[in-house]
């Protein structure tokens, strides 16, 4: 059966050539970065002692993941990268010197825990400057309309109050779909110069309207403009809408293809294999070796060699600055020696050879996959991770040693002593992958639509992966009841079952080695309580469409005492906005305009105010589904 090895060296062979040309330069995030210290864009009145960097997911730094540039491009001393033993997602590095007053950039890579090199870049300014009085800096102090409010008729004006003179250099009215109305230019109160008044030229239809006002301070060294937004309604509340322009166009294939997709591919390939086939000699055909396995062995351990070459280039390449000690110290690049090693030293020891597989197999859920996030649920779902590798490795193995180990001219007798005692493992073999990949599944993406898993890469993975696992699930059960009542005329349909399984097989793998380079996030959408405390009003949250732009947010309340509602959202580094929610009755608030600024995890707090004055805060997470991409 060796022409159907030369099949399928010619088909890896076909496979590679269309994908790793295709590598993208597009790079995802991993592990979102959630602040700085200094932020971006910061001015500082004297030189920080510290560069500090908190990500989402704690992360393995290395000597050069923090560097500080000077405008001159001169790296800046720091002591070594620390991690806070207290906060793992914490890391920082001490400056050795005061910083003088210039521009700097700070270069951040770290590895994330699936093993991909994060990049980010953060400018910050050192400048003794003047303070500037909380009373000298522009705020808006008052408006009419007020945020959030329903009014009973037109408004014939818009009015801005600020804490000191200032000039309005631009303002804007929209109503509920985005067109502009027409206002008047704005004017200062002859009697207060803080006040200014933007006249209305058409009378307004019931709905709610947005106004975008920028302003500037009268001094002409002031701060740049300042922007803000507020919303109001006539007569009731309505969602804020576009006309529908279509959907973006998006790519149907991966843009995570590439060399380094390919070698998890080739590695998955290789490393099931070997375990599978050592597995199947041992339990099914009771032989430590067999010499026909074993040749075949050789070329699949070259899989793994090469695949490794590519993963550890693709690190050499993104790692370039480091010395080839501090390079090997990484355990993303010696897990995969070892495992090389250990794959080695069992191909020609047949004694530990099974053994030594099994340590090569295991060693792979520390470096690959998502599974070592604490947030994904860290040494469980590794476990979990472990015994679906081991299923995959039986099932996948023992097919292709079925398949490779005879010769033609045996192949009937061998499928009649050998394959009933082998589908047994497949079968359960199959079951125990098709439910620790639901328990991972759910794991990873607690909360999720058919949509949001078709909008991300990492969900188009598992659909098709699950697909093909299902079709090789119906294909064991006919093998098992042809297998019962095995006869001569019935073995060649179960060869040709056989080899169509190998097919699956492979493919399987490859989305597999795509769910390694996809972020599990991306396919999540939902909004989550950030506090467990029990309050004395319930509240409950929902946000349509859970994506990027145009958005209505529904507050439901479980009482009606309430007098007011505060949403804050934000998201790192920088975003930050603030409404106040229309009361549209019964316990009820909504709030609508562009709220989710982007894919990722944005932070929800709500305020309350009630009718005896007391506040009631409910903290949320909104997790916005799509591939989120770094300096986003």
């Amino acid at each position: 059966m060796l022409h159907c090895f030369r099949f399928f060296i010619l088909f890896m062979a076909f496979a590679l050539q269309l994908m790793i040309p295709s590598n993208s330069n597009i790079a995802f995030a991993h592990s979102e970065l959630e602040k700085t210290y200094p932020q971006e864009e910061e001015t500082i009145s004297e030189g920080p002692e510290t560069f500090e960097v908190w990500f989402q997911d704690p992360v393995v730094t290395h000597s050069d993941s923090i560097q500080v540039f000077n405008s001159d491009g001169e790296l800046q001393e720091t002591g070594a990268v620390s991690v806070d033993p207290e906060d793992k997602t914490h890391i920082l590095t001490t400056f050795k010197g005061d910083l003088p007053n210039g521009n700097y950039l700070a270069r951040i890579k770290v590895i994330a825990l699936d093993g991909y090199i994060l990049n980010e870049e953060i400018r910050f300014t050192v400048k003794e400057q003047e303070e500037i009085s909380v009373e000298e800096a522009l705020e808006i102090v008052d408006f009419s309309p007020a945020d959030g409010e329903i009014l009973d008729a037109s408004p014939q004006k818009i009015d801005l109050w600020f804490n000191q003179p200032a000039e309005i250099t631009a303002i804007g009215l929209f109503d509920d779909r985005q067109q502009s109305i027409k206002l008047k230019k704005p004017y200062a109160d002859s009697s207060d110069p803080t006040h200014f008044i933007v006249e209305i030229d058409e009378k307004l239809t019931p709905g709610t309207y947005q106004v975008t006002w920028y302003a500037r301070q009268m001094d002409p060294k002031s701060q740049p403009d300042r922007l803000d937004v507020f919303y109001f309604a006539v007569d009731q509340f309505t969602p804020i809408t576009q006309e529908n322009t279509g959907e973006p166009a998006s790519s149907v294939w991966f843009t995570n293809l590439g060399l380094k997709q390919v070698g998890y591919w080739l590695f998955f390939i290789g490393i099931t294999i070997l375990f599978g086939g050592a597995f199947f000699n041992a339990f099914i055909l009771k032989k430590t070796c067999d010499r026909r396995w074993n040749k075949i062995s050789l070329l699949i351990l070259l899989f793994v060699l090469v695949g490794c070459t590519f993963i550890i280039s693709v690190q050499q390449k993104e790692l370039q600055s480091l010395t080839i000690d501090q390079f090997l110290s990484i355990k993303f690049v010696w897990i995969p020696i070892v495992q090389l090693i250990l794959l080695v030293t069992g191909f020609f020891f047949h004694k530990i050879k099974l053994l030594f597989y099994f340590a090569a197999l295991i060693l792979s859920v520390f470096i690959i996959g998502h599974a070592p996030y604490p947030r994904y649920g860290g040494y469980i779902t590794m476990a979990v991770n472990a015994l679906h590798l081991t299923a995959a490795s039986v099932w996948v193995g023992g097919l292709f040693a079925l398949i490779l180990i005879p010769q033609k001219e045996r192949m009937k007798e061998w499928l009649k002593d050998v394959l009933p005692r082998f589908s047994k493992w497949a079968l359960i073999s199959l079951f125990a992958i098709i439910i620790t990949g639901l328990v991972m599944v759910t794991q990873y993406v607690p909360s999720f639509t058919l949509e949001s898993f078709m909008k991300s890469e990492w969900g188009k993975s598992i659909l098709l992966k699950a697909g093909l696992t299902l079709i090789v699930l119906l294909i064991g059960i006919f093998q098992w009841n042809t297998v019962k009542k095995l006869a001569a005329k019935t073995i060649n349909v179960v060869i040709t079952r056989a080899k169509v399984e190998m097919i699956y097989s492979v493919l399987i793998l490859f989305f597999a080695s795509l769910l390694v380079v996809s972020t599990p996030s991306a396919a999540e959408q939902g909004v989550y309580p950030s506090s467990i405390k029990k309050e004395e009003v319930g509240l409950s949250v929902e946000i349509s469409p859970l994506y990027p732009g145009l958005n209505e947010l529904t507050l439901q309340f479980d009482k009606e005492n309430i007098k007011q509602v505060e949403v804050t959202l934000s998201m790192p580094p920088e975003y930050n906005v603030t409404y106040n929610a229309f009361h549209v009755g019964r316990g009820e608030f909504k709030l609508t305009g562009n709220l989710l600024h982007a894919a990722g995890t944005m932070k929800l707090k709500v305020k309350a105010t009630l009718d005896n004055g007391t506040t009631v805060k409910f903290p949320f997470k909104i997790v916005v589904p799509g591939e989120m991409s770094l300096n986003e």
